[in-house]
């Protein structure tokens, strides 16, 4: 388990986080992308084209955040991230998630997000 700010660290993950996407975003993004221009969706433009993410794995107990790179090809767990367990405990619920792909409140990002600019 890893401080975002360590994670970040890494400038290739940093260039590739996507902030907003949600796991369930990044299958039809990356997974069904053959199909999505024609319903105006976010759809990867070639299959060189790849993002990192933050999922949790409600699986877990307790649950889990992790960051994820994910291309049309490929999908790596980067890190599990280090984060209050009440924020990552508070995304379960608010996305009713049983699974390994829960997304994260806005309350968690805002969290990261200023964990990652403390970096410097």
């Amino acid at each position: 388990m890893k401080k975002i700010g360590e994670i970040l660290k890494d400038k290739e993950i940093e260039r590739l986080i996507d902030w907003e996407l949600h796991p369930f975003d990044a299958v039809t993004r990356y997974l069904e992308w053959g199909t999505n221009w024609s319903r105006g969706l976010n759809h990867a433009k070639s299959c060189n084209e790849e993002s990192a993410y933050f999922k949790i794995n409600a699986m877990s107990n307790p649950a889990r955040l992790m960051l994820v790179r994910q291309s049309h090809k490929n999908y790596e767990v980067v890190s599990e991230v280090e984060a209050p367990q009440d924020l990552i405990d508070a995304s379960v619920k608010h996305f009713a998630c049983k699974n390994r792909a829960c997304g994260i409140t806005d309350d968690l990002r805002r969290w990261l997000k200023t964990e990652a600019s403390r970096r410097a």
